[in-house]
């Protein structure tokens, strides 16, 4: 039996399961993940560590965990930002490490996608 899906298989290549959005009432913890992470994926980059096996699992994690928190819109441009570096992540070796620019694109756009989350934290209190 063969099945056509080619929206599932779009989406297994690009990378992006569809997740459902419940931190099933662990608000709180998710919240913690998340700033955990993305403090610890601007440390690494600050300690100029940049390869992409180094950055890719704490990146992933950031984006499922963003994707199960229920407080945060579907369009929120912090998960937009993180999913398109890893995206770029995805499409490198384990072994190639990002350029100076990109360490420091990423790591402004991790800074301000921190603060756009402290913001929705601080409305949503």
């Amino acid at each position: 039996m063969s099945l056509d899906c080619p929206a599932a298989l779009e989406r297994i290549k690009e990378d992006r399961p569809i997740t459902i959005k419940d931190d099933k009432g662990n608000t709180s913890k998710c919240i913690a993940d998340i700033v955990s992470l993305f403090i610890t994926i601007m440390d690494k980059l600050r300690l100029d560590i940049r390869a992409m096996d180094d950055l890719h699992p704490e990146l992933r994690d950031l984006v499922d965990t963003m994707n199960r928190l229920s407080i945060l819109q579907s369009d929120f441009e912090g998960k937009q930002k993180v999913a398109e570096w890893l995206a770029t992540l995805n499409s490198m070796q384990a072994s190639d490490e990002l350029s100076e620019a990109q360490v420091r694109q990423l790591l402004f756009d991790l800074e301000s996608s921190y603060a756009s989350f402290n913001k929705v934290l601080h409305n949503a209190a």
